[in-house]
């Protein structure tokens, strides 16, 4: 345990700030997760563009929080130590802040909406792992074992079904949509290399 958090200290900064950010809100202070979270009609009109980060490092129960966590240590320490700290940063960050821009444009209008979690971080890391190995057995839903590459078109597909058509209203699929192109968008800008070593994979 100890190796892999000295081995991926990105990774390890992250897992632990997430915990400890979602444990204080959840437990200790509610009224700071309010000012915290998402909610694109208060960001437009006061401009709190800094939820656009903090949103991703709270979460809405204990339940969500060990489900976000648990897949981010199943995939982040390894990916950091694949791709180097550096691109690591940058796909995670970089995903949080697509995917929550984009609620947030989409969503401006909409006074009930609002969103937490690191969803749409993570799915940006699902999506670099899936390049870097895409004939890798993954278990969608935690059930069905299918290669990387199978289980991404699955997740993007009923992302944006769900999405279009108000599946599940409390859970933003258009956020998990978001983060996992940009997760893959900004894998193949970091490393061009990816997609060689992604279609090599597979053929």
């Amino acid at each position: 345990m100890r190796e892999m958090f000295i081995m991926a200290p990105v990774a390890a900064v992250i897992f632990v700030a997430t915990i400890a950010l979602s444990y204080y809100t959840l437990s200790k202070n509610q009224s700071l997760l309010e000012e915290l979270l998402l909610y694109p009609w208060r960001i437009m009109r006061e401009k709190r563009y800094f939820t656009i980060v903090t949103h991703g490092f709270i979460h809405a129960n204990y339940i969500h929080l060990m489900i976000n966590m648990f897949v981010f240590y199943s995939f982040g320490f390894f990916l950091e130590r694949v791709i180097g700290h550096f691109d690591f940063f940058i796909i995670y960050m970089g995903s949080l802040i697509i995917s929550g821009a984009v609620s947030v444009w989409r969503k401006q209008y909409d006074e009930g909406f609002r969103s937490l979690g690191a969803s749409g971080a993570i799915s940006g890391l699902i999506f670099s792992f899936i390049l870097y190995f895409p004939s890798q057995k993954l278990l969608l839903f935690f059930i069905l074992p299918m290669p990387a590459w199978v289980a991404g078109i699955v997740f993007i597909g009923g992302s944006y079904y769900a999405a279009k058509n108000g599946l599940l209203p409390g859970i933003d699929h258009e956020g998990h949509l978001w983060g996992a192109i940009a997760g893959a968008v900004l894998t193949i800008l970091l490393n061009p290399g990816v997609i060689g070593i992604f279609l090599g994979s597979l053929f």
